[in-house]
């Protein structure tokens, strides 16, 4: 494994077993398709607890992006990688007619 992959798994990959993975797709979904103030974003999903690395497996994994806004501060969205992820292993619900 290259330098550059070893922290970025493909996002087609099976989701993990246990409730990481779940809090995940919770964090995926949660995110939205809108960029979010990343402040607003560790403060909701900050945790103290070494064994449920939220942050830290949905950003090694590429499901998460930071960026500039235009007028300034750091945003949060979804990454192309999260979305399909997200729609893989969580798909929206179907809409009645």
């Amino acid at each position: 494994m290259t330098v550059a992959s070893q922290g970025r798994r493909a996002s087609s990959q099976p989701p993990r077993s246990g409730s990481l993975d779940s809090l995940v797709l919770d964090l995926l979904e949660w995110l939205g398709p809108d960029p979010r103030p990343y402040a607003e974003v560790l403060d909701a999903w900050r945790t103290s607890c070494p064994r449920l690395p939220v942050w830290e497996d949905a950003t090694d994994r590429g499901f998460i992006r930071r960026h500039r806004g235009p007028e300034g501060g750091t945003f949060v969205s979804v990454s192309a990688a999260g979305a399909e992820y997200l729609g893989t292993h969580r798909p929206p619900p179907a809409t009645a007619p």
